[in-house]
């Protein structure tokens, strides 16, 4: 028995009048947080690698660089903050960068450039870290191109949904790349490997939570075989959810046409093995995601535990760990990558 398909008011539109590309990817010089922030999965040959690349402004303005070599069971990461100045283009009518740390001086430093034209498509994306636990240094030259629709987070692109006046001072905006095309090559160490993949990128900028009163949150991309993209999400003004435990969660579900749905009936629990940081932040390493709409029920798996990134000062502990997805949809078994992110 298939599920209802719902159909979508007209907001959900997926091109939604929020946001507006090419001219989104851009600073946005108003806005009080924003960022770029690449995450997925790289194979070469048979091994697997998750990686995370993220510029932003969050209160201060830093570095987050991640790869997590699955086959040899090992994460390697770096948290750095950065001195902001003109670090990324705000004029769509010039070539779009974003540029953190200067290579020359600094262990972990992003860059990323593209042609005006389109700035989601033929992105090169470059980043270094020197993760402290090992001493390794580990860099990235990548080449990212977007196939198709960019996917509008919530449908809107915009919370609240109505936005309130104000537009980026007062809002959260927020789209994703999730069809981006990866090629390129990392190194560790003396180590130099071609990689390739389907990964995800995230812009959100706007209003997110205060330095006082961050904003807390599981959330889970899927990318399915099928083609559809999931972004499954939890947010929480105190306690976290606990294990075995059901909380209310939201998903924003987007068809390879693009046609994009917005579900507020979902169902997240962490189930299975816990991890706890050397921090002392309890983290879960598996979820069970069920969208009853869709007949939707999905195991998300991280495939290594240690993947969480320290904040330097000892603001915050985040989980950021690639995974995999398995289950249903629409009567139909799907398996695919996925990406387990928590800031409890």
């Amino acid at each position: 028995m298939h599920a209802r398909i719902p159909t979508p008011p007209p907001f959900l539109a997926p091109h939604a009048d929020n946001i507006k590309l090419p001219a989104d990817q851009y600073l946005h010089p108003d806005a009080p947080t924003e960022w770029w922030w690449h995450t997925g999965t790289l194979t070469s040959g048979d091994r697997v690698f998750g990686f995370e690349i993220n510029a932003a402004n969050l209160f201060t303005t830093f570095t987050q660089v991640m790869l997590t070599d699955v086959t040899n069971n090992v994460n390697y990461k770096q948290t750095l903050p950065q001195k902001g100045g003109t670090w990324a283009e705000s004029d769509p009518t010039k070539d779009w960068f974003v540029k953190l740390g200067d290579p020359a001086t600094s262990p972990s430093w992003i860059t990323m450039n593209a042609p005006h034209a389109d700035p989601t498509k033929n992105m090169a994306v470059k980043a270094a870290l020197v993760d402290p636990a090992t001493g390794k240094k580990v860099t990235f030259s990548l080449t990212l191109s977007q196939e198709g629709p960019p996917f509008i987070v919530w449908g809107s692109g915009v919370s609240p949904n109505p936005p309130v006046a104000g537009g980026v001072k007062n809002n959260n905006y927020y789209y994703s790349l999730t069809r981006l095309h990866a090629t390129g090559t990392i190194a560790i160490g003396d180590e130099v490997l071609p990689v390739t993949g389907l990964t995800w990128m995230d812009h959100e900028y706007g209003l997110f939570g205060s330095s006082s009163k961050p904003v807390k949150w599981f959330l889970q991309n899927m990318q399915l075989n099928n083609g559809v993209h999931i972004s499954n999400s939890v947010s929480f003004p105190d306690a976290p959810p606990t294990l075995n435990t059901p909380a209310h969660s939201v998903a924003t579900i987007q068809f390879p046409d693009g046609t994009t749905y917005f579900e507020t009936n979902c169902i997240l629990t962490p189930i299975g093995r816990t991890w706890t940081s050397p921090t002392g932040t309890l983290f879960f390493m598996e979820f069970k995601i069920e969208i009853p709409e869709f007949d939707g029920a999905f195991t998300v798996t991280s495939l290594i535990d240690d993947q969480d990134f320290p904040f330097p000062g000892g603001i915050a502990d985040t989980y950021e760990g690639v995974a995999t997805a398995k289950g249903t949809f629409m009567g139909h078994e799907v398996h695919g990558t996925a990406w387990n992110e928590q800031q409890p």
